[in-house]
């Protein structure tokens, strides 16, 4: 092959080896296969205690295992579990070595389209299993580790300060202390890269220690030795002192992956500068990349990545681009196209990642940019040293000025300083910064035309005339109908613990990723896993959703109604009379639009479907049925089926069902009438697109993910 494909010979062995490292990163640290004979119902298992997560009414630790019922796990893989503690277990602290019996599962998680993908994190934390601790034979504590003891310094030094959270989050790279409300306000102003660990932190402090280490040295030197050293061995021994320096920040702060894009950019220059050699900006990034990937192909999975390096050479190409101007020789001006150049250029990312982007942080940023690198830094540093002398005071009232400042925009800019925007396919995220390379080369530029091509013949694919999501909650429902912009919910899914609402968690932001006007809430019956979220939702429309199907008050049965919301007929259609159940007091509803039908069905059973078959008869047909009760084999009676006549039956439900849904006689009836089912435990959130003829069906789960797949094998 290497013969043959001569002219590419390069290119060819660099995918064969690519293709090498990734198999190899694969097997090595990414898979535990001994697991399949070595976990039983209850596991003995050896660990340690990596991070205590939760302190709520349960406690949820991470471990990682050393041994799972004495099969020792080999010391190049990373295995870790996130177990829940009972209330009368106490004492269990961050690098704890425990002995203790527990029941795991391989980790699993819901799917939804715009919530945070845990299965994800899992994949790359190396967090293979969930469960629960049944008891705790032994605890042995250790000393901290050396980043724990930076960790619990740190916050001892910052703990009393108003900003806390920024200056220990700066300092550590954990974000656990930072305030949901505060995470979600920082990221609306645009400056989220300020709290996770990047290029810009890296750069600060090499740059710190670089003049540091010059002024260390020029003190000693002229003060008291009185020697003279060349100039270049000076620069190398900066040089080599700032790396290390940084580096030992990276680790002390979790090895980010734009920190170490950052770091061996510096060391690159570095070594560009005193060995007088020239490296343009295309290769440069070439080899941090490579060795990026080298080390750890999987950090593709990481936004931070992409944002890095786009945010890095978008960085460099404008210096580049303005360095010529006279106009641009100003530090504010170039400053200021700098940040306009990163809102262009990661915005397709931010929408992506984040459905949305920020309207006010370009002005933000050219504030906070220059805070950060000449007073927030320097700051954090003068605070750790005056500690250490045991004066721990608010050093030119810094702190209390930084937070007058954060108060001001979080006041003032909050509500405004966010534009959510629909979703981009990673298609048109591709397209675009193909056609922005292929503009910057001269050569090339006239083929960006193709990528331009496609990316707005892309924009003017058809949209659906309506849509249907079934959410993927667990064990619960919760459906959303969207047209043109407004949406139907039908049931908020569970609430756990009394403060994990799944419709805050999963419904809500589907709604806000995708700027819906929620108009109409229907709430099935009152069982929790239907009606879980009634506290948020008032919370978030003060039940003006619940005016039309239920007078404003979610206890009540839902009325019969037929209304029209743009292009689809929604119709309740049970209950009519009063039955002895919940279950069957269920609100049935029908929408109808153009290239379908979906009927919902909440948790009704065999008498409510009876009795719904002698009132309706052929008129209760619909392409897609919600199947009733989850699978149970209380429902979905042949009747019923006859009656509907679906082409798909979609099933809400936990993976890990204690009921063992769906039953085995349920799932084959609906193979006997050849109906399709699909079932949002294997598929994740389950979209349902409408045009004016057809339909079409995706699954989020199978949608990407193949690190999940990858998994599921093992």
């Amino acid at each position: 092959m290497c013969c043959y494909f001569k002219p590419i010979l390069n290119l060819l062995l660099g995918f064969i080896f690519a293709i090498f490292v990734v198999v190899s990163h694969s097997e090595l640290f990414y898979s535990y296969k001994a697991y399949k004979t070595s976990v039983s119902d209850v596991s003995d298992i050896n660990a340690t205690v990596t991070k205590v997560i939760s302190t709520n009414n349960n406690t949820l630790v991470e471990l990682k295992l050393l041994s799972v019922n004495n099969h020792k796990i080999p010391f190049y893989k990373t295995v870790k579990a996130q177990l829940a503690i009972n209330n009368e277990i106490e004492g269990v602290n961050s690098d704890d070595y425990v002995t203790i019996k527990a029941k795991l599962k391989s980790f699993r998680s819901r799917k939804n389209t715009h919530t945070f993908d845990s299965e994800l994190y899992a994949f790359k934390e190396h967090i293979y299993f969930k469960g629960k601790i049944t008891e705790i034979i032994s605890i042995v504590s250790r000393e901290n580790s050396l980043r724990q003891s930076y960790q619990n310094k740190i916050w001892q030094v910052f703990k009393d300060k108003k900003l806390n959270w920024l200056f220990y989050g700066l300092s550590t790279g954990d974000k656990s202390r930072t305030p949901k409300e505060v995470k979600d306000h920082v990221i609306k102003i645009g400056v989220g890269h300020v709290l996770a660990i990047s290029g810009l932190h890296v750069g600060i402090i090499t740059f710190l220690c670089l003049y540091i280490a010059k002024g260390v040295v020029w003190v000693v030197l002229s003060s008291f030795l009185k020697l003279n050293f060349q100039k270049n061995n000076l620069n190398c021994f900066y040089c080599i002192v700032s790396l290390i320096t940084a580096l030992l920040y990276i680790y002390l702060c979790g090895f980010p992956v734009s920190a170490i894009r950052a770091w061996l950019m510096v060391a690159i220059l570095v070594f560009v500068y005193l060995t007088k050699r020239h490296v343009t900006l295309p290769k440069m990034l070439s080899y941090t990349l490579a060795l990026i990937l080298f080390f750890d192909p999987f950090s593709l999975l990481d936004p931070g990545l992409y944002l890095s390096f786009i945010g890095f050479a978008t960085v460099i190409l404008t210096l580049q681009k303005t360095r010529k101007r006279k106009l641009y020789s100003n530090a504010l001006i170039r400053l200021f196209i700098i940040q306009l150049a990163l809102l262009i250029t990661l915005a397709p990312l931010s929408i992506f990642y984040f459905d949305g982007v920020s309207i006010v942080g370009l002005l933000v940023n050219l504030l906070v940019l220059p805070l950060l690198s000449s007073i927030i830094f320097p700051y954090i540093v003068v605070c750790f040293f005056l500690d250490c002398i045991k004066l721990n005071i608010d050093f030119m009232f810094i702190d209390h000025m930084l937070a007058v400042g954060f108060d001001f925009t979080a006041h003032y800019f909050n509500e405004y300083a966010w534009l959510n925007w629909s979703k981009l396919s990673y298609k048109t995220v591709i397209l675009f910064y193909l056609s922005m390379t292929l503009l910057l080369n001269q050569s090339l530029r006239f083929i960006s035309l193709v990528p331009i091509f496609a990316l707005i013949s892309n924009s003017f694919n058809v949209k659906p005339a309506w849509q249907v999501d079934v959410l993927d909650v667990g064990h619960g429902t919760s459906v959303l109908v969207t047209s043109e912009g407004q949406a139907l919910l039908y049931d908020l899914g569970a609430k756990y613990f009394n403060f994990y609402s799944l419709f805050e968690r999963v419904a809500l932001p589907e709604i806000q990723a995708r700027g819906l006007t929620l108009r109409h809430t229907i709430i099935s019956h009152d069982d929790k896993d239907h009606s879980g979220g009634i506290d948020e939702l008032r919370a978030f429309d003060s039940f003006n959703s619940l005016k039309i199907f239920h007078d404003g008050n979610p206890l009540n049965h839902c009325k019969s109604q037929k209304i029209k919301m743009n292009q689809v007929i929604i119709q309740s259609i049970w209950p009519i009379v009063p039955m002895g159940s919940d279950n069957n007091n269920s609100c049935v509803v029908k929408i109808t639009g153009p290239g379908g039908s979906i009927l919902l069905t909440g948790d009704i059973e065999y008498e409510a479907e009876q009795l719904l078959v002698q009132r309706y008869q052929e008129s209760l047909k619909a392409n897609i049925l919600l199947v009733p009760h989850h699978g149970s084999k209380t429902s979905s009676s042949e009747e019923f089926l006859t009656s509907v006549n679906p082409d798909i039956g979609v099933i809400s439900r936990n993976y890990f069902s204690p009921w063992a849904l769906p039953h085995r006689e349920i799932t084959d009836r609906y193979a006997s009438k050849k109906i399709k089912l699909l079932d949002t435990a294997l598929s994740g959130q389950i979209t349902i697109r409408f045009f004016d003829d057809s339909y079409k069906i995706e699954g989020a789960r199978e949608q990407t993910n193949f690190w999940v797949n990858h998994r599921e094998r093992l």
